[in-house]
């Protein structure tokens, strides 16, 4: 007897009511949407932006398209997000630009 056979003879015992509902559960389960591949981002255009243009765009906030500026703000965030929407950027890439902090992580153990 396959899986499939099995599950039927399962179902079958079911009440009416039940059966409907593992039916009804198949059926979505058919039609639910497959998941897709997105492009995968890495941010690397970005980041390398940010690194060359630091000096210019300092204590602003910036939105980017890749290596391409869309807007620019000193300080407004959310302008700079609706400027890169209204041009077509799917998800824009918003960053505040401050000076370069030296890297601190890690992990920290007390000592007593």
């Amino acid at each position: 007897m396959s899986l499939e056979e099995a599950i039927m003879e399962t179902v079958r015992t079911l009440p009416e009511s039940d059966q409907e509902r593992v039916l009804g559960f198949a059926e979505a389960l058919k039609s639910r949407p497959r998941i897709r591949k997105g492009r995968y981002w890495d941010g690397k255009k970005e980041m390398e932006w940010v690194a060359r243009n630091r000096h210019a765009y300092m204590n602003m906030w910036v939105s980017l398209d890749g290596d391409r500026l869309v807007a620019a703000d000193p300080d407004d965030a959310i302008k700079v997000y609706e400027a890169a929407k209204a041009q077509g950027v799917e998800i824009p890439f918003v960053k505040h630009i401050v000076p370069e902090e030296p890297h601190t992580s890690g992990w920290i153990e007390r000592v007593d």
